[in-house]
């Protein structure tokens, strides 16, 4: 009897004998079973579902062939599949983005009196709100709002 063609991710193979006896093998272990048939269709149908959400690859099939990439512990760094590294050894933060981010904050931050470069990195930036500047500062709280709210007009306009 040739093997049958399951999902890789699949845990056990499935066929039924020409008696109509359902039988079910763990590819791990490669055990052998008899089961019923409710247990044999729901088995069915998780590979079913695994098969059409994977894109229909089969441990038979040559990964050349492959048409979707079925394991979340490798990633591909271009659209050709070929270049595959293993996903923890990639940084989750672009390092590109966070320097740019910063060198056009810093930028930014240069057209500021230094009244406002506090309230910007305070409020703005940190994690002080406009109330607790306000009283730490002696100032009206409607005073730091806004000053904040021009500023925040300011960056949209300077990072446009």
């Amino acid at each position: 009897m040739k093997p049958p063609k399951t999902p890789i991710e699949f845990d056990y193979d499935l066929w039924k004998t020409e008696d109509g006896i359902c039988m079910v093998r763990v590819k791990l272990t490669g055990e052998e079973c008899s089961v019923d048939e409710q247990t044999f269709r729901l088995l069915r149908n998780e590979e079913k579902r695994l098969r059409r959400s994977k894109g229909g690859i089969t441990a038979q099939e040559h990964p050349s062939e492959r048409n979707a990439l079925l394991s979340t512990d490798y990633i591909s760094l271009d659209s050709s599949d070929d270049d595959m590294q293993a996903s923890w050894l990639i940084d989750p933060v672009n390092m590109e983005d966070s320097i740019a981010t910063q060198v056009d904050t810093d930028a930014f931050t240069k057209t500021l009196t230094p009244y406002q470069q506090d309230i910007f990195e305070k409020c703005l930036l940190g994690t002080m709100s406009f109330a607790e500047y306000a009283v730490s500062h002696g100032v009206r709280y409607q005073a730091i709002q806004n000053i904040a709210t021009k500023l925040q007009e300011k960056a949209k306009k300077f990072f446009d």
